[in-house]
């Protein structure tokens, strides 16, 4: 039987081998209780409307901050499979000379019907390949003069399905 010194010991070595393992969870959870006691006190303490404009430091709040432009909608997508097949789109897209290639770029050009203003954005990520990354690029386009009026242009860096998004 092990004298108490030796069982401190060992106990003392257990904790601090847990603590060692699990510091990043630990350090998490003692973040959170802090902001959930912080919450807390001031939802308690501080009376009822006042934090306001007032107590808000001048240029602490930019108009930058809450500009229109920032926000957006999905005005349209489409997602390509790693074969180089259209999934699926709204509205409804179409393939311009898309190809797929283990050894070079891949990707094409995506087309819609409807017009899109100057302030969108296309945004594209890697759809199925999730062991190797595979670095994406989409960029708006002026579409085919055959009724088409929005065209997407996507680069990618290997062979992969693709999801990508027109955002206004």
């Amino acid at each position: 039987m092990a004298n108490p010194e030796e069982n401190h010991q060992r106990m003392l070595s257990k904790t601090l081998n847990y603590v060692s393992h699990h510091a990043i969870a630990i350090l998490a959870l003692i973040c959170s209780l802090l902001a959930l006691a912080g919450a807390s006190y001031a939802a308690i303490q501080l009376p009822k409307n006042s934090v306001g404009n007032a107590q808000i430091k001048q240029g602490a709040v930019a108009p930058p901050k809450f500009s229109k432009q920032v926000g957006g909608y999905v005005r349209m997508y489409a997602k390509i499979g790693p074969d180089g097949k259209l999934l699926y789109s709204h509205p409804q897209a179409r393939l311009v000379s898309w190809t797929v290639s283990t050894t070079a770029p891949s990707g094409g050009l995506i087309e819609w019907k409807p017009s899109i203003s100057n302030n969108c954005v296309a945004l594209s990520t890697s759809a199925y390949n999730l062991t190797t990354p595979v670095a994406t690029n989409a960029t708006i386009v002026g579409g085919s003069p055959r009724g088409f009026h929005t065209g997407v242009s996507v680069q990618m860096s290997g062979a992969s399905g693709v999801a990508v998004a027109v955002v206004c």
